[in-house]
């Protein structure tokens, strides 16, 4: 009989916002431990909240082996890896002075908006250790600032987002960084409907595709890409992975909860335009003959799923405006977007800036973008740039068909 087990711990600190004001203050802890215990081509599973007893655990997953839930036992080598990314970004008895301070500076700076919502100082640990002597633990802390802007008098829950997370909190810079939206929001901008260079998080696009590289589906047919696995699907100047670095991925790890590790904590599922994995458990990985690919997720209670953490794509170039020089639309709010069973992608735009030469210039009226799953990904795929100046995060690039929602005043 083979085991592993996982222990993990969230402790989260959020400041609730309302008009500009922190109206509360909510601390939680909680600690999650798991063993799964692997026999005779079963799994046994026990998991508990709050602080694990792991004789206790071993002898109910060894219990539950009698359920006969069928999973192979292939547990990864010895390895020894600890990964902490503990420096304090506020001390917790300063966090509430500090966000006071910067929202006042906030609401100075960008007077005609109302700011709700949430901010958030988050650390987790999780660690793993198994019966073949592997030992992984890893750690990372980042505060998130989430706030929901409202025009004042609009008569919206809200008009658009000021995001922004991090390891290392500079207030200046970040207000620098909500000052450049402000002030583009209300410079009334227009785009003849037609093709343009569309910039936007990755995961716009990428969450709505993912489903495409899931093995199950890939096996069975119902993915656009299905037997093209090793062969050029897309735009050669596209890598695509899941990123397990707890310093650029926030409240992850390097490792998935099967254990897994990849070279840079980056599973690539299309490197150079070539599909190179898919999204598989160790199950479905030994059921299909699929490669493993390293990003199972799974409950503190149940058996591993497929999972993903967080979008990253190989870097193309230094700027913006070396990525889409001229006038292009950058995408904030695009929510409904949906995908045809042939590829064809479309979303409507409740948000979005005119930009020119990299730099945000003026609020869009509401608008809709579309393409093709394989055009977006291949001959439209223009590329991605890492911590613009507006945006500590990456941006990627790609052709649309833009057209106008609508009529209507745009401030």
């Amino acid at each position: 009989m083979e085991k592993e087990f996982i222990k993990e711990t969230l402790h989260t600190i959020t400041l609730n916002i309302t008009a500009g004001k922190i109206d509360s203050f909510r601390e939680v802890e909680k600690t999650t431990g798991t063993v799964r215990v692997y026999e005779n081509g079963c799994i046994g599973v026990a998991g508990c909240l709050g602080e694990p007893d792991e004789d206790e655990l071993t002898e109910q997953a060894k219990e539950a082996l009698s359920f006969g839930i069928p999973y192979p036992c292939r547990l990864d080598g010895a390895e020894e890896r600890i990964e902490l990314h503990d420096d304090e970004i506020i001390p917790v008895s300063e966090l509430i002075p500090t966000m006071r301070a910067f929202l006042e500076r906030l609401g100075e700076q960008c007077p005609k908006m109302a700011f709700s919502n949430k901010i958030n100082l988050i650390y987790k640990k999780t660690e793993y250790h198994n019966s073949m002597g592997r030992h992984l633990l890893s750690s990372g802390r980042h505060l998130s600032i989430e706030l929901l802007a409202q025009n004042r008098g609009s008569g919206n829950l809200f008009d658009t987002f000021f995001l922004w997370a991090g390891e290392h909190f500079d207030p200046d810079e970040v207000l620098a960084y909500f000052r450049e939206q402000y002030d583009a929001f209300y410079v009334p901008a227009d785009i003849e409907p037609g093709r343009w260079p569309v910039v936007t998080e990755p995961g716009n696009l990428f969450g709505t595709f993912l489903q495409h590289f899931v093995g199950d589906l890939y096996i069975a047919g119902a993915s656009l890409v299905s037997g093209k696995l090793g062969e050029k699907v897309f735009h050669e100047k596209l890598t695509f992975c899941d990123d397990m670095d707890p310093g650029t991925s926030f409240e992850t790890c390097f490792f998935d909860a099967e254990g897994c590790t990849a070279k840079n904590d980056k599973p690539v599922l299309v490197e150079n335009g070539v599909l190179t994995g898919l999204l598989t458990t160790k199950k479905t990985s030994e059921e299909y003959g699929l490669p493993v690919f390293g990003s199972a997720d799974a409950p503190y209670d149940g058996v591993p799923g497929i999972g993903f953490h967080s979008f990253w794509l190989e870097e193309t170039a230094r700027t913006l405006k070396e990525l889409v020089p001229g006038k292009a639309v950058y995408v904030i709010i695009a929510s409904g977007g949906d995908m045809t069973p042939d590829g064809h992608f479309a979303a409507p735009v409740q948000m979005a800036y005119l930009m020119e030469n990299g730099r945000i210039v003026g609020r869009l009226p509401e608008i809709s973008v579309s393409g093709s799953f394989f055009d977006l990904l291949g001959k439209d795929y223009l590329g991605t740039v890492h911590d613009c100046p507006f945006k500590k995060s990456q941006l990627t690039a790609v052709m649309m068909d833009v057209k106008k929602a609508g009529g209507g005043s745009n401030v």
